[in-house]
């Protein structure tokens, strides 16, 4: 024991003596102390055979202080999560309720002031399901439908409200109601941005699928704005076919090419 103590404490001598250090050295001593009695444990009696080992498995004990640096203050910030995020989303929620009586008290408008909660409750809950999906993002793939779903589910979430506000907000005669379409395809859009960025299975699949779909609510959108004619503006809804199709012959001559240069290679 004391010569593993002599060997943290010559090690760690170029590092500042503080309260960190100290926890580091006694990680050290407990992982090596460990070590030791497995060793002995296993039959091997000659200790500076045991430290050379020892030495070796544990590497460089100074750089090593780099990482646990890197461990603690990721640990530590864990911990203050836990914490913040559920005092944090009740303190928010107490100042959404006290903007939102305020504000109707000084505006009597009680019957449009009520977006207020609803986009702060809108806002908390994207802003939890974007340290979700970051979560998500560094696991495993099997968990990254999850994120998926939350990252269509942020959008919709904001052009809901982006919804309630023009009917609450604009004039009558403004048409609110095809932005909820726009959420359907702007949705669709992140999640292939989010499945090819991430090299998902099945993106090519979900490519094919949404394009229509996505075709189909820009042809709602501008029919309803009156850019276009419900009647004769119904070609737009074929742009995602075409885009389809586009991506499959894409596809095939990039296939064509692989096996041209196989033929080749034989």
């Amino acid at each position: 024991m004391q010569k593993i103590i002599d060997y943290i404490e010559k090690s760690c001598s170029g590092l500042k003596d503080d309260q960190v250090t100290y926890y580091y050295k006694k990680k050290l001593l407990d992982g090596m102390s460990q070590r030791a009695d497995e060793m002995i444990h296993a039959g091997l009696k000659d200790e500076k055979v045991i430290l050379d080992l020892i030495a070796d498995e544990f590497g460089d004990i100074e750089k090593g202080f780099g990482q646990f640096l890197k461990d603690r203050k990721k640990q530590q910030r864990g911990k203050f999560m836990k914490v913040a995020f559920p005092v944090g989303g009740l303190l928010f929620l107490i100042l959404i309720f006290i903007a939102y009586f305020t504000v109707s008290s000084l505006t009597s408008a009680w019957d449009k002031t009520w977006l207020i909660i609803v986009g702060g409750i809108f806002a908390m809950i994207i802003f939890y399901f974007s340290f979700a999906i970051n979560k998500l993002c560094h696991m495993r793939r099997v968990f990254h439908p999850i994120a998926r779903v939350l990252i269509i589910g942020c959008v919709m979430l904001f052009m809901v409200f982006a919804f309630l506000f023009q009917i609450m907000m604009l004039p009558d005669e403004f048409t609110s109601w095809p932005t909820l379409p726009a959420g359907v395809a702007l949705s669709f859009v992140a999640d292939l941005i989010f499945a090819y960025a991430t090299k998902q299975k099945f993106r090519t699949i979900s490519f094919f699928v949404y394009m229509p779909v996505i075709a189909t609510m820009i042809y709602i959108i501008l029919a309803a704005y009156g850019i276009i004619s419900w009647i004769t503006g119904w070609p737009v809804i074929l742009i995602g076919l075409v885009v389809d199709l586009l991506y499959i012959f894409s596809i095939v001559m990039s296939n064509m090419k692989y096996f041209m240069y196989s033929k080749e290679a034989e």
